[in-house]
């Protein structure tokens, strides 16, 4: 199935399919980052941050996509409290891949239209 983009071109399901895969490593990285205390988590996740809006600001099912929103949230909340305890950060990066896996199932559906948010 394609997907609509707002440049008027439309991509492959599979690839929005396989962003969200991506996703999950790209949350999960967050973690060890932050345990090592690196001086490149703000920048890191920023850097995330700026990824995730210009791709819900190409493909027209992810912008309307209310947890593709929530994954924008938890990584802002995580941007704002950089020092916020490990346990918090953990438990807002699982939050992010559980929701990563549940976008990837809700795009990778084989019938003609993907699940209505």
């Amino acid at each position: 199935m394609m997907l609509d983009t707002y440049i008027g071109a439309q991509i492959d399901q599979a690839v929005l399919n396989n962003y969200f895969g991506h996703l999950v490593n790209l949350f999960f990285k967050i973690l060890p980052i932050r345990e090592n205390e690196r001086d490149t988590l703000c920048a890191y996740m920023e850097s995330l941050q700026a990824e995730m809006l210009g791709c819900s600001n190409v493909i027209v099912a992810v912008h309307s996509d209310p947890m593709y929103l929530s994954l924008l949230s938890i990584l802002q909340y995580l941007i704002d409290h950089p020092a916020c305890e490990m346990k918090v950060i953990r438990r807002e990066v699982f939050k992010a891949i559980s929701i990563c896996n549940k976008l990837k199932s809700r795009y990778s559906c084989t019938s003609d239209e993907v699940t209505k948010v």
